[in-house]
Formats: structure tokens, C-alpha cells, sequence
């Protein structure tokens, strides 16, 4: 022992060392490294068993090349100048995944990922647009019709005609007054939402009202409005109470939902949930006053509570602001430990978000489109190779192109079980909900 002290404090004061006593020194303390300044070496992640950890390193894109072939490949509807793609998760829109824009936006501080865990997506859909257009032979510029968070993964709008654009905003806004819930989502939560029947349908006519969580009203949470509660006057102008909060006005929400699946020695569920806003995490919120909250969602989770072997919804908290945050119990964890188990995992927050956009309505959006196009009289004429190549293109990304009989206007766009994210596949069969399995 005394000589491995004197060993150490040599090797600390010694400008040089020779590989030898280097050597030696490393043979007496495993600790010590091989570097000559005799540092100590931490041990590397890779030796741990977070190695195997079930969502690391998520994104498999590491230049421009690589992330429009996967967004090639998961395209999912290409006619009438309207493209669909299942967006992986956590690729942005606009923006890179970067926490320093999340920290100078506190009201967005929940949507920061854990680049530790899923690893750091470098880019995002904008950055490969024209990249992509290049890649599928399209004559002008693509743009953005409609996307979701970049926590979300699912269908993705993009055109390359402004016309197309404008009747798909149409069509969905024709939707929700028809209260027709346009927007399909697959969700894996923890919780089973009490007095319902596997496989049947509920609807519900609520809304999602911002109440203020402090005097100053600088802060903000979405809550859930009952639909006995769902009246003209509070959506409209809000309603006033004693206290000094204010409840501000509602917007209305049209969501159905069922459930395809439960484990209830687990008390997780696999839900397949339609609506008609995603506006003010509509979906989390609701879910959350179902006793429920998506895996992976570490905002709404803080609501549902386990007391006395049942869940239940709490109020509000004040957790939206970055400042507020240590003022949160981070020692709570809302997952149960055969959960965390069964996933790999030691806390919802190592989690993704799973909920997945895999279906869209489209009401009467073919019929403006077959007129424009009959009044243009003018049609894209592609030669034999052209014509080869999309071919060869629909059967390698598999896309299941719709026809359309003349009698039905209405789009109906849905991806098939190939498009799951790899993750939330195996999401599913950890947790023994996986009814996608053949």
C-alpha cells in the first residue's frame, strides 16, 4: 500500500514519465488510465448497462443523403401534387432539435429532448426540401402543408402546388364543423381509463381552456372543460370566478377514442384516439383527465397520481416555466418499476413520446382538385423511364395510392404497420400490447 501511494504522488509531480513506469503504475491502480498526466478515467457509457437501453441513439441519419432516403421510404401517399411521409420522431420542422431554443422559450421547456439518451438529430425537414424534391423528379419547390411537433412522429403534409395547400386547410376546417375528427392517433399510455369495453368507440364533445397559474399571468397550463360545462358563453368569452384566476375562453373538441389493448398486470393500454385540434396538447390533457398520460410525456404525467392503488387527477401545476422547475418533486417518477423494468429504462423521462399520427380525413378534398385539373386540361406526361423509376419507387417504399371511383371526394390517408417507428414497435411488445404482430 505505502508503495503505491509513493507511485502516485511521483507520477503526479513528474513533468515526464517513461512508458514503463507508466505502465506499472496503471498495473497498480486500475483507475489510472493510460494517458501520462495520470489522470483518472471515467468509466466509458458503453461499460454500462444503459448500453442496451432500449430508445438510444434513435436517429440513424447523419447527413442530408441519409435523411431524405428515410423520408423517401416512408412515404405514404404521392397523387395529385399532395404528399404524405411518416415523419420519424423527433425530427424537427423548421429547426434542428437545439435545448437552447427551448431555454429562451420557457413555455416550451417540457419539449426538450434527452440528447443523452435518443442521441441529437442534427437536421430538420426544411433543411432537405429541395434536396428531396430532387430525389422524387419534381418540377418546383416543396413546402410544408401541415406538421406536427417534433415529438410526434407520423404523417407529414408536403406540395409542391400552393392550390393543394389551401384545399387541405379547407378540407380540415370543413371537417371540424362537421365535427368529424380529421386526425388519427395511435397512444401508449400508463393508466386504463375506468368503465370502458375493449374495442368500443366513445365520443366526447369537450374543450381545452389556458388557465393562468399565477396573479401576473405570465404563466399558463391547458386543463380539461367537461362537455357539461361546454356552453356558448364560455367558449366564447370565458367565465369569470371569485378567486383571482381567470379562465380564459375554450376551444372546442370533438375526440374519439377506444382502446385495442390492456395490460392490466402492467396498467398500461394501447389507445387509438380521433380529434379534432391538437392545439394546447389537447390530446396529453385529455388523456390526463382519463386518469391517463402517454409514456414518454413529462408534463402531463405530474397530473395523474397513484393513491390507494387508483389513479387519479390532480390540478394544475406550476411547472410550465423553467424557473418553477426546481421548485417540482424530481424524485417522483410516475411509472411503476415493473414498467421501467419491462422497458429498460429507469424513468419516464429516458422515454420518447409515444403517440404516433398514422391516419388523416380529408372531407371533399378530391373535388376541387378534379376540377382544377379538368379545367387546366393539362396533365404531367412522364416517359417510359420516369414511369419505370415510380414504379420501381411504390414498390420499394411500399405506398398504397388510393383510387378514387369518382362517386367519393373524400382523401382517407393511413400508414400501414411498416411504417411504425421501430421504438414504438417495440414499445408495444415489451409491454404485451402489440396487436400489429403477425
Amino acid at each position: 500500500m505505502f508503495k503505491r501511494q509513493i507511485l502516485l504522488i511521483f507520477n503526479r509531480n513528474l513533468i515526464h514519465c517513461s512508458p514503463i513506469l507508466s505502465r506499472s503504475i496503471a498495473s497498480l491502480n486500475p483507475a489510472i488510465s493510460g494517458n501520462h498526466d495520470g489522470r483518472q478515467k471515467k468509466p466509458s457509457s458503453s461499460s454500462t448497462s444503459t448500453s442496451k437501453h432500449l430508445y438510444r441513439n434513435l436517429f440513424d441519419w447523419h447527413n442530408h443523403i441519409d435523411l431524405v432516403k428515410l423520408l423517401s421510404k416512408n412515404i405514404v401517399y404521392n397523387d395529385y401534387g399532395l404528399i404524405a411521409i411518416s415523419k420519424p420522431w423527433g425530427l424537427g420542422i423548421h429547426k434542428s432539435a437545439n435545448n437552447e431554443i427551448y431555454c429562451k422559450n420557457p413555455s416550451s421547456a417540457e419539449q426538450m429532448l434527452n440528447s443523452k439518451i435518443f442521441g441529437q438529430p442534427k437536421y430538420s425537414v426544411a433543411d432537405v426540401l429541395d434536396l428531396l424534391g430532387q430525389f422524387m423528379h419534381l418540377n418546383n419547390r416543396l413546402h410544408i402543408i401541415k406538421a406536427l411537433d417534433r415529438r410526434w412522429s407520423g404523417l407529414l403534409l408536403l406540395s409542391e402546388n400552393q392550390m393543394i395547400e389551401k384545399f387541405v386547410l379547407k378540407s380540415i376546417r370543413r371537417a371540424k364543423t362537421q365535427l368529424l375528427p380529421p386526425m388519427h392517433f395511435y397512444c401508449i399510455v400508463n393508466g386504463l381509463i375506468p368503465n370502458i369495453q375493449i374495442g368500443h368507440w366513445y365520443e366526447e364533445r369537450c374543450g381545452i381552456r389556458l388557465t393562468e397559474i399565477d396573479e401576473l399571468g405570465k404563466s399558463k397550463e391547458p386543463i380539461y372543460v367537461p362537455p357539461n360545462d361546454m356552453t356558448r358563453n364560455i367558449r366564447k368569452a370565458g367565465a369569470n370566478r371569485d378567486n383571482k384566476y381567470v379562465l380564459g375562453p375554450v376551444k372546442p373538441a370533438t375526440i374519439k377514442y377506444r382502446v385495442l389493448a390492456q395490460n392490466t398486470d402492467l396498467a398500461v393500454s394501447l389507445i387509438d384516439l380521433h380529434t379534432t385540434t391538437t392545439k394546447w396538447s389537447a390530446i396529453q390533457c385529455f388523456l390526463a383527465y382519463k386518469t391517463s398520460f402517454i409514456l414518454g410525456d413529462t408534463f402531463f404525467s405530474y397530473r395523474v397520481k397513484h393513491i390507494l392503488g387508483q389513479h387519479i387527477t390532480m390540478a394544475t401545476l406550476k411547472q410550465k416555466r423553467l424557473e418553477n422547475w426546481r421548485h417540482i418533486d424530481q424524485s417522483f417518477e410516475p411509472l411503476s418499476r415493473q414498467v421501467c423494468q419491462k422497458l429498460g429504462v429507469r424513468s419516464n423521462r429516458e422515454i420518447p413520446l409515444m403517440i404516433h399520427h398514422y391516419g388523416l380525413i380529408l372531407p371533399q378534398l378530391l373535388r376541387p382538385i378534379r376540377h382544377l385539373r379538368k379545367k387546366s386540361n393539362q396533365s404531367i406526361d412522364a416517359d417510359d423511364d420516369d414511369v419505370d423509376q415510380l414504379k420501381q419507387l411504390d414498390r420499394t417504399n411500399n405506398i398504397s395510392i388510393q383510387t378514387d371511383d369518382g362517386d367519393n371526394d373524400d382523401l382517407i390517408i393511413e400508414t400501414n404497420v411498416n411504417h411504425l417507428p421501430g421504438h414504438f414497435y417495440r414499445t408495444l411488445d415489451r409491454l404485451d400490447l402489440n396487436i400489429f404482430s403477425s
